[in-house]
């Protein structure tokens, strides 16, 4: 049995993707229930982007690029730490400037509007890190809007995948999910210590939604009725300083 120690270094390890017996480019392909549910979800929090500047923290294979130019972003990027998913991200979505590496060493200062990261905090060795890190990427009064997983929802058993989670003192929980495409190892954190580090990087926290599976992406995709009416992952929008 995988230990806790090993688990979060595997969660933390941007290479993880990268590794022969993962493909996850299947499952972030752009008309994937999940993805198309998360466009819907991140649609009405950022609203239009005419001429804004917007990084997607995290890209994986880009699919987000499509929401940036359908709200009219001025640019956008992609910061995505593996390599099998910065080359699908380029084959995908020429229009998105795809760039090698990851959080907290963003090659980057003052240089967005917009930031967006979805589900890739969950890869982070510090949230506090990983926070200021954003802060320090955004114009004054730039927004940073995060979906974060649910720790309920990834503790519970679902549709036959594997599941091995380690609860920590600190309220989160290390987990590593055995799908059809291979494993993949994340710390699930509960909301409240995002809000708590993007209060302690400055920015000031506007919004915080849970999203649950609605009836579209259940018609999408069935399995979701399982979690008809509960969280599955949290949307958090902050004001940087």
């Amino acid at each position: 049995m995988i230990g806790p120690d090993e688990l979060f270094a595997r969660a933390t390890d941007p290479r993880q993707y990268d590794a022969e017996a993962m493909d996850w480019t299947p499952e972030g392909d752009a008309d994937a229930p999940w993805p198309r549910f998360v466009r819907e979800r991140l649609a009405p929090a950022l609203g239009p982007l005419a001429g804004r500047s917007v990084i997607d923290l995290g890209c994986g294979t880009g699919h987000l690029a499509l929401l940036f130019a359908r709200l009219g972003a001025g640019a956008m990027t992609g910061l995505e730490p593996s390599a099998r998913h910065a080359g699908a991200a380029r084959r995908r979505h020429p229009g998105l400037r795809v760039v090698r590496g990851g959080l907290p060493r963003a090659p980057f200062r003052r240089a967005f509007d917009d930031a967006v990261a979805v589900l890739s905090l969950e890869h982070q060795r510090s949230l506090d890190e990983a926070y200021a890190s954003v802060a320090t990427l955004l114009r004054p009064g730039g927004r940073f809007v995060a979906i974060a997983g649910d720790p309920e929802f990834h503790r519970t058993p679902r549709w036959g995948l594997g599941l091995v989670t380690h609860a920590r003192a600190d309220g989160s929980l290390l987990v590593a999910t055995t799908y059809p495409v291979g494993t993949v190892h994340d710390v699930i954190r509960p909301p409240e210590q995002f809000e708590r580090a993007a209060r302690g990087a400055g920015f000031d926290v506007t919004d915080r939604a849970a999203l649950a599976p609605d009836e579209a992406l259940i018609a999408r995709d069935p399995r979701w009725r399982l979690f008809s009416g509960r969280p599955v992952a949290w949307l958090i929008t902050a004001a940087a300083p």
